[in-house]
């Protein structure tokens, strides 16, 4: 019932909408941040799934030439 009050609650001073950074960043990293993290999680990835398919994939051609 807190939720359904009128006002509602996530608009009342002290709540946590007054406490948003001033540029509306809910995670609290900068872009240069952001975009640093995104390319250690996903260039990794993405060389770890790569070469796993280049070696598969030189397996399938190899046993193609032998047979």
């Amino acid at each position: 019932m807190f939720f359904l009050s009128i006002p509602q609650a996530w608009h009342l001073v002290g709540t946590w909408s007054e406490q948003l950074p001033n540029e509306s960043n809910l995670i609290g990293m900068s872009q240069t941040e952001l975009m640093m993290t995104l390319h250690s999680i996903f260039v990794p990835l993405l060389l770890a799934i790569s070469y796993y398919l280049f070696i598969r994939l030189n397996k399938n051609e190899s046993k193609k030439i032998k047979g």
